[in-house]
């Protein structure tokens, strides 16, 4: 027999009891890849309310997910928790509410496109790829003049269209 869906309710049920609360941690294959910032998911845990309306299901809830990321500056592992709420009506007429794809879309929307180990990160040396945060290098990273992709276009080219 197939195992029931922890995130898939019959409508009537929740008409039937005038709500439903309950508190989950869905399981984490589903909503691993459902962001694309690079890093992988820890752990979530969902709050669900249902509450029946005039001719309709609503239903508030809140997403609290953990990530473990890399920093966006110097590659050092990161560990970020995020929260959010999310609300939907549903049509009296459902048979059954379906909770899958919108904590899905949560999650996605919670994960940050870049995250930082620290406020102060000083990042990796473009020279030798040394993180600056534990170590120091002696690669030299004199401060280069905006204009100075501009400099060849100043340069007149002799009799064979070379650039002197």
């Amino acid at each position: 027999m197939k195992e029931k869906d922890p995130l898939i309710f019959k409508a009537s049920e929740i008409r039937e009891s005038r709500g439903l609360e309950l508190s989950l941690d869905p399981p984490l294959p589903f909503y691993a890849d459902a962001f694309e910032t690079p890093g992988t998911l820890k752990s979530l845990h969902v709050r669900l309310s249902f509450s029946v309306g005039g001719d309709s299901l609503l239903l508030s809830g809140k997403a609290d997910i953990e990530l473990n990321l890399e920093c966006a500056r110097c590659g050092a592992p990161v560990t970020r928790a995020f929260s959010d709420t999310f609300d939907e009506a549903y049509p009296d007429s459902v048979e059954y509410v379906d909770t899958r794809e919108l904590i899905r879309e949560t999650v996605a929307l919670l994960a940050p496109l870049k995250v930082l180990c620290s406020g102060t990160c000083k990042g990796r040396c473009p020279m030798c790829g040394i993180d600056r945060n534990t170590s120091s290098c002696s690669c030299s990273m004199g401060k280069a003049s905006p204009f100075g992709a501009l400099k060849g276009l100043l340069e007149k080219p002799d009799d064979k269209g070379r650039k002197q």
